[in-house]
């Protein structure tokens, strides 16, 4: 049966219409009526209708305009419209839309209702081609997409399957296989540039697709930089769907292999998903990274195991140890020991099964300290990106040992000093860029991408006093500079440094120059004119 929903903010006219006519007899089903335009467009994306009579004259959005966004959303939904009056430019905006017809509400009868009814229930039969086709030149893309999403919003099945069908997705069966692809970084960076992230991915979507043509029942997608393979099957061939969904995964990366040069990491849950299902799965799967010890870039699991406590808690302070050691090898250029020391490291988070975003937070402030340390700038932050974005042990400890073995390349010149003095430029040049505001170690840290408490402890030992002194003693040194070669006010210039109370920045002056401002400005006037 067909799907029509109803719209009109008059509430007694949608009770006259559902009781206007036999719908049964038409083989129509009424799926949802509402009085609100707002509520219309969730409902229509709730029951994806087939046909729409709508009110023109609706508060919000108008009639015409519900139309428009209906036809966005469904390029072959059939409208009837229903008004108080006779207007022609509304009249006009019905024909521009393709509208079955423009009915007056006060003239209507049961007949003329079964007429346009009719007229509607003609152009849907009477199409040819699927709206796929229809659209795959322009669309396809932006249509399954929107399939996409209301799986993952965990949207009404049978809707859902009806929106599928009308894409020219044939989901007959009630349980679904679902496989993630994501790319393996440390394959990705060396041949890649990050801004192309999306562009590559969307050529292994592409790859997918081509694939799929050959392989019953899969169905790919595109999400931001990964991939999400859906396979539906029937469940008497439970073991040979496995195989047919393994089989289609395994060319996947063989093709992406073949034509782009980079690894795939896959994860798959293999056992009965069924289509309401599918959305909590996929979320889990993205939120835990059930994948991230397993050996080899292909992981299969099912349900039951994305329910279970899989990793643990990273103990504070953990990777401390590993510091100094890192910092010696990277200091000599020893790509040995830093090799012995990743794997060590990535042989402790594989015994213990650390939480890996834990890990991998943890493992990139090592490499921030590290860098900050020996580099003269401000590294290039597309490989730290990388990292938050692994999906596998394995991936995470060749970025890492790859960043090492960066620094130790370029690390500055010098003697070994440079070990116990990280570089002050980047901090000075921090605060030089943020004179007017009130810097603290956190605002400090985060720019470093250093853990707070680290970056103060790390600072202290470095400099002898804390940041915020550090802070004030630059900002005060200066203000003094700029009293004796500017004219401007006490009041300016403490703004300027980011104090706006005049009488704290004269304290903090004294403080820190050993005399007031006033003062100050007395002695250096004096010894100017005895010049």
């Amino acid at each position: 049966m067909l799907k029509v929903m109803l719209i009109d903010d008059d509430v007694p006219m949608l009770k006259v219409l559902k009781q206007m006519i036999d719908w049964d007899e038409l083989r129509l089903r009424i799926v949802g009526s509402t009085y609100s335009s707002a509520k219309a467009l969730h409902l229509f994306q709730e029951t994806w209708p087939d046909i729409v009579v709508t009110d023109i004259g609706l508060p919000q959005k108008n009639g015409i305009e519900l139309a428009e966004a209906f036809r966005h959303m469904k390029p072959d939904i059939r409208v009837i419209f229903l008004t108080c009056h006779e207007d022609f430019h509304y009249a006009q905006q019905a024909v521009k839309l393709n509208a079955d017809d423009y009915l007056l509400k006060d003239q209507l009868t049961a007949e003329q209702l079964e007429q346009s009814l009719q007229k509607s229930i003609r152009s849907l039969h009477s199409k040819v081609t699927p709206l796929y086709q229809k659209t795959s030149n322009y669309s396809s893309d932006l249509f399954k997409q929107g399939l996409l999403q209301r799986i993952l919003d965990g949207v009404d099945p049978q809707t859902t399957r009806e929106y599928a069908a009308g894409l020219g997705i044939s989901w007959e069966y009630p349980w679904f296989m679902m496989g993630i692809v994501h790319l393996h970084y440390s394959s990705y960076e060396q041949l890649y540039v990050q801004s192309n992230v999306s562009l590559i991915s969307y050529a292994i979507y592409n790859i997918a697709v081509e694939l799929a043509a050959s392989y019953e029942g899969i169905t790919p997608f595109l999400e931001q930089d990964h991939l999400i393979v859906m396979y539906n099957f029937r469940q008497n061939l439970a073991g040979n769907a496995y195989s047919h969904f393994q089989a289609f995964l395994r060319e996947l990366r063989f093709g992406a292999e073949r034509f782009l040069k980079l690894r795939l990491n896959v994860s798959a849950v293999t056992d009965k998903i069924g289509l309401a299902d599918l959305g909590s799965c996929y979320h889990q799967m993205i939120r835990h990274k059930h994948e991230f010890y397993a050996n080899g870039e292909f992981t299969a699991t099912d349900m039951g195991f994305l329910h279970r406590q899989l990793f643990f808690p990273l103990p504070q302070r953990i990777l401390d140890g590993y510091k100094s050691d890192l910092e010696r090898a990277v200091l000599g250029n020893d790509m040995r020991s830093i090799r012995e020391l990743m794997a060590n490291l990535a042989q402790l988070a594989q015994e213990k099964r650390f939480e890996p975003d834990d890990f991998v937070r943890e493992i990139t402030m090592l490499l921030r300290g590290i860098d900050m340390m020996f580099s003269e700038k401000k590294s290039d932050e597309a490989r730290y990106a990388y990292l938050a974005d692994a999906r596998t042990l394995e991936d995470v400890m060749e970025l890492a040992e790859r960043q090492l073995a960066f620094i130790a390349q370029h690390k500055q010149k010098g003697s070994s000093a440079a070990i116990r003095e990280p570089k002050l430029q980047m901090i000075q040049q921090f605060i030089d860029q943020h004179l007017a505001d009130n810097i603290t170690s956190i605002d400090m840290a985060r720019y470093l991408y250093l853990n707070s408490s680290y970056f103060s402890r790390y600072f202290k030992r470095l400099t002898g006093i804390n940041f915020t002194d550090y802070v004030h003693q630059y900002k005060m040194g200066i203000a003094a500079k700029m009293m004796k070669s500017s004219g401007q006010t006490l009041e300016s210039l403490a703004m300027g440094l980011g104090y706006s109370d005049r009488t704290y920045f004269s304290k903090v002056f004294k403080k820190y120059i050993g005399m007031t401002p006033s003062e100050y400005k007395t002695k250096h006037a004096v010894g100017k004119y005895a010049k």
